[in-house]
């Protein structure tokens, strides 16, 4: 028997994902210990590994689903069942597996040598305005570890450097803009390839009135529809009235706000106000590195810092509701 991370380890998902695979699709039903903490067997490790071999060859979530709960359902005719950490596809020209794979090292290289190097290769690549290197640079990230990884590692550690050295003037504003908009490319790829968007998005991802530095919001967007959720994200400078009337016409249960700069936190508050004042109003959850800055309302939540972990608070909001949600 396996713990939920232990299965996370064993087939390539992160928490967040089976957790999401298992209330939502029911592709495996987990027993439990004593004290509540869910155990999987071998048969559930098989059924998440197919279930990830579906969606990687193409399939939609529930199409996946249905065919692994299917009569007469059989494990072993899924193409690629049972490749428990499979290899990465090495430097893809587009994303080909939505949940990523175990990392692939050089005999004696550690995964933090590999980082820090791709780290600094990505600052030069930006710094000599090269984009096709930048190109390059993402795809062996993404192709070494799962995105979430890659991006805490390696894109978001980048784009802090990329940012203080234009601060700084040793990367000219051009380079900062032409960074920003390969990594923004490479995360819409990604997004398009997490989900089909079968159904009103239940999430809603973006930054308040005069925000502009989107790439984390995005990122999160990305990881959310990665681990099954349906993510609408509006992107950077969304105005007060415009938050309001997608929230009313689309009923979405949680609104995330990303607050990136010290000047986002009065808008966000305003966004935050008019969305509490709605009836019924939605569970609205602040993240980015000012986030911590907000002041606390009832019915408003913080986001951790790591990727999985946002996106498994997010996940208990939607599965448990709260006092402002719609039940």
């Amino acid at each position: 028997m396996y713990t939920i991370k232990q299965a996370a380890a064993r087939t390539g998902l992160s928490v967040a994902v089976i957790r999401v695979w298992e209330r939502r699709y029911g592709v495996v039903e987990p027993g439990r210990t004593a004290a509540g903490y869910r155990l999987y067997d071998d048969e559930a490790i098989q059924r998440l590994a197919a279930m990830r071999a579906l969606i990687a060859d193409g399939w939609a979530p529930s199409q996946a689903a249905e065919r692994l709960r299917g009569p007469g359902s059989d494990l072993g005719d899924v193409p690629g069942n049972g490749r428990l950490n499979p290899r990465p596809i090495a430097a893809p020209s587009r994303p080909t597996d939505r949940f990523g794979s175990a990392p692939t090292l050089a005999p004696g290289q550690d995964h933090g040598a590999r980082d820090l190097a791709l780290v600094a290769d990505l600052v030069s690549a930006a710094r000599e305005l090269d984009v096709p290197a930048m190109e390059r640079i993402l795809d062996e990230s993404f192709a070494a570890q799962r995105f979430e990884l890659a991006i805490e590692a390696i894109v978001s550690p980048a784009l802090r450097a990329i940012g203080s050295s234009w601060a700084e003037g040793s990367i000219d504003v051009a380079a900062e803009h032409a960074a920003s908009e390969t990594i923004r490319r490479r995360l819409a790829r990604f997004f398009d390839a997490g989900g089909v968007g079968e159904r009103v998005p239940a999430v809603i991802v973006g930054l308040p009135p005069d925000g502009h530095h989107e790439i984390g919001a995005f990122a999160f967007a990305v990881a959310a529809r990665r681990a099954g959720l349906d993510v609408l994200y509006l992107g950077a400078n969304v105005p007060v009235a415009s938050w309001v009337r997608t929230v009313r016409d689309t009923r979405a249960s949680v609104v995330v706000l990303g607050i990136v700069a010290p000047a986002d936190l009065e808008p966000a508050a305003e966004v935050i106000e008019a969305l509490q004042s709605m009836e019924p109003s939605p569970t609205c959850v602040v993240g980015g590195p000012f986030s911590v800055d907000a002041p606390e309302t009832s019915g408003m939540a913080r986001l951790p810092a790591e990727l999985d972990a946002a996106v498994a608070a997010v996940v208990e909001i939607l599965e448990s509701g709260s006092p402002s949600s719609r039940g």
